[in-house]
């Protein structure tokens, strides 16, 4: 966008001044894509997994004494529920970071990209 912008300030169909300002948008929403691919990027630290974990069990061993009255019977399948559904936390940081590496090359116009990682057996790496 920023070579487009610089052949349009060229060819007079924007102002300089304009272009400036242009640039500098160009440039903050740039670094503003950027911060939010490094947090979705950044792995969750161990202890705080293992707090998680902890709590979860605390809470799916207490909860079926706070819904019995409501749920009577149905109460074990939405605490196993529960509970299974918070075991899902692995983060594929192999595929994140080509990806990151894919997107910083593309902006620097490279021709030559590694190629992006494919699932094995339906799981990114």
């Amino acid at each position: 966008m920023g070579k487009e912008l610089g052949q349009c300030q060229r060819m007079g169909w924007i102002d300089p001044c304009l272009t400036v300002t242009i640039d500098h948008t160009l440039s903050a929403l740039n670094a503003a894509a950027a911060s939010c691919e490094h947090i979705k990027s950044t792995p969750v630290p161990f202890s705080y997994t293992l707090l998680l974990h902890r709590t979860a069990y605390l809470y799916c061993f207490l909860l079926p004494f706070g819904l019995v009255d409501t749920i009577g019977f149905m109460t074990p399948f939405v605490v196993a529920y529960t509970f299974f559904g918070l075991e899902a936390n692995d983060l594929p940081l192999d595929t994140l970071c080509r990806a990151i590496e894919i997107n910083r090359l593309e902006s620097l116009d490279e021709s030559v990209l590694p190629p992006k990682l494919e699932p094995v057996n339906y799981c990114l790496t």
